[in-house]
């Protein structure tokens, strides 16, 4: 699991990575909110933590532009104020949910947990135009029929759902994906024609683009 960890006390994000590594996460770090901003464009994370208080883009404001570009990814504000209104505009702006600064590391775990937890449970099913992924069954359908896919097309199938919204790199892919394994990128545009393969067989209107080695889920116009 990949966290993004946004906090421009640099001492305090370097303390946090270094308790999110030991548990067992991947972590990068970001100092203000518009290098925050530009980093969840550019990967896939699965929890974004967010101080409020960080210069040339704040939290909040960082949190909104997330937000309307249709990153769904569960978001974690830090705060140092423990007044409710900026808990109240967070919450109200998307975010899923805050911490008080100084926090205790097992409570930020526990919340990440929790938040990972209930993030799975709502995301069992997927659609995009005629086609319906079901995580549980590992089966794509439409009304023609389904059909099963492998583990390795599932995890690529919800990244590229998780994703829709922007291309991702075939690297990036591969890191999610194959980076423990004994294989190398070219993988990636083989199980990419497994599911095209898939896609034709169910009369999908949607495709898998690719444009110079970056790859998109979209509808077929």
């Amino acid at each position: 699991m990949k966290i993004l960890v946004a906090d421009d006390e640099k001492d305090l994000a370097r303390a946090t990575r270094m308790i999110l590594n030991y548990s067992g996460y991947d972590v990068d770090v970001a100092y203000n909110g518009k290098e925050a901003l530009e980093k969840v464009k550019n990967d896939n994370y699965d929890i974004i933590i967010l101080d409020i208080m960080m210069p040339i883009m704040d939290g909040i404001e960082a949190l909104k532009e997330m937000r309307k570009a249709g990153i769904n990814t569960p978001i974690i504000l830090l705060t140092a104020k423990a007044g409710i209104d900026d808990k109240v505009e967070g919450l109200d702006a998307g975010a899923n949910d805050y911490l008080t600064k100084p926090f205790n590391k097992k409570e930020l775990l526990a919340r990440i947990r929790a938040l990972t937890r209930t993030n799975e449970e709502k995301e069992q099913k997927y659609q995009i135009g005629n086609i319906i992924f079901n995580k549980e069954t590992a089966e794509i359908s439409s009304s023609k029929a389904a059909l099963h896919l492998s583990n390795k097309e599932c995890e690529l199938m919800e990244m590229l759902l998780k994703n829709s919204e922007k291309k991702i790199a075939r690297s990036d892919i591969y890191k999610r994906i194959w980076q423990d394994e004994d294989a190398d990128e070219s993988i990636v545009p083989m199980y990419i024609s497994y599911i095209q393969d898939k896609f034709s067989a169910l009369d999908a209107n949607v495709k898998i683009n690719d444009d110079n080695n970056e790859y998109k889920l979209e509808n077929i116009v």
